[in-house]
């Protein structure tokens, strides 16, 4: 047991509360191991009530910062890991719907070699949700109210991917004026 600057104990084992506090904060991120984030988180937080720091006056917030913080650069970690490289050799299933989506998105661009492996990049650079979203963006024309009631998000929500696709599409090389 640790003592904290108030002389309360605390107990070295992770108590219920704390474990609600981890599933609640890994349900914040996106991902698709979300029981992987649980454990890792669970595994931090056991470490740290192991070493506990001793002048942390809110336990309560400490611990939720901590989680929040270590599933943030778990969830970066885990895209980095498994972040997917396209192959420009032979096209794929993936970019070939890339190509169907991107030639409905992009009506009327000359489609050039350069730009289909851009695109393709891009595509794999995605979470599903994104490349979800970009396909009822195609079916809806556009519009971001009817894709948000499709998708059953909020329209702010929507407004966030739109801008998240947009970064990749800039940071791939595809400015604004071409789509």
């Amino acid at each position: 047991m640790g003592v904290t600057k108030r002389g309360v104990r605390r107990s070295a084992q992770v108590e219920p509360w704390e474990l609600a506090l981890v599933k609640k904060v890994a349900q914040t991120f996106r991902t698709d191991e979300r029981e992987e984030l649980e454990a890792e988180l669970a595994s931090k937080l056991a470490a740290l009530k192991q070493s506990t720091p001793k002048d942390i006056r809110d336990w309560q917030r400490y611990v939720a910062k901590f989680l929040y913080n270590k599933a943030s650069n778990w969830v970066r970690d885990y895209r980095a890991r498994t972040r997917r490289h396209v192959s420009i050799a032979a096209p794929t299933e993936e970019q070939r719907t890339t190509d169907c989506i991107v030639e409905d998105f992009l009506p009327g661009q000359e489609w050039n070699e350069d730009l289909r492996v851009m695109l393709a990049q891009v595509w794999a650079e995605l979470d599903p949700e994104l490349r979800h979203l970009w396909a009822i963006l195609v079916e809806e024309e556009g519009n971001r109210v009817a894709a948000a009631r499709t998708l059953g998000k909020h329209r702010n929500t929507v407004r966030l991917w739109i801008r998240t696709i947009r970064e990749v599409l800039e940071r791939h090389g595809i400015e604004g004026s071409d789509w």
